[in-house]
């Protein structure tokens, strides 16, 4: 049997006691490392639906009435405009499987939008597009007389070529063959080409762009 020292008990009593008391000191330094709370779970992150794509010919409809719907207030030219003078155009080029749209306004802003999707968009920042649709937009001005007021635009057949000229007090509008255009000399034949230069300007400044 293994002798037991008088001191023996007393001292084991004597470290519990001592551990007992740091524990406590402990806890009460840090009371949040005595008793963490459970880690909040955290929801896991719901991802908003992506939107769907509009179809092209959706995009390029919403943008056609954007270009007919256009004024001279929203164009900043609110008082600079007479009641009888176009502060836009716009020039619609019927194709077999398309249409393309370009809608040029006074302050020399030009957008050429196609049906089946694309298009190109600016002219305040390039000199030569901006002087082009603003010639584009006077000329207007000379075809009026064989235009007729109009609050529907619908859209041109293939191979016709029809024109929207913007006025304070509404719209006017003709529609031609293209082929005529080319062979007959005139006022919509002047504007025809005007418009084709703008379009020219247009996709210079996209090449060098893609340069």
């Amino acid at each position: 049997m293994r002798h037991i020292h008088p001191l023996q008990p007393i001292a084991v009593i004597v470290l519990i006691v001592v551990l007992v008391y740091f524990r406590r000191k402990q806890a009460a330094a840090n009371p949040n490392a005595a008793a963490k709370p459970p880690a909040a779970v955290s929801e896991p992150i719901r991802k908003k639906p992506a939107k769907p794509e509009q179809p092209p010919e959706v995009v390029y409809m919403n943008l056609r009435q954007e270009a007919l719907a256009m004024t001279p207030e929203s164009l900043g030219q609110a008082g600079q405009v007479h009641n009888d003078e176009p502060f836009g155009v716009v020039m619609e080029m019927g194709m077999a499987s398309s249409v393309v749209t370009l809608a040029c306004f006074a302050d020399g802003d030009a957008r050429l939008y196609y049906k089946t999707g694309g298009g190109m968009v600016g002219g305040h920042g390039h000199e030569r597009v901006r002087k082009a649709a603003k010639e584009f937009v006077l000329l207007a001005h000379k075809a009026l007389p064989g235009m007729t007021p109009t609050t529907d635009y619908p859209l041109p057949e293939s191979d016709k070529v029809r024109f929207y000229a913007l006025t304070p007090r509404g719209a006017l509008t003709v529609e031609t063959d293209r082929q005529a255009l080319g062979e007959e000399p005139g006022e919509l034949s002047s504007l025809f080409y005007s418009g084709q230069e703008v379009v020219t300007q247009m996709r210079q400044v996209q090449e060098q762009r893609a340069k």
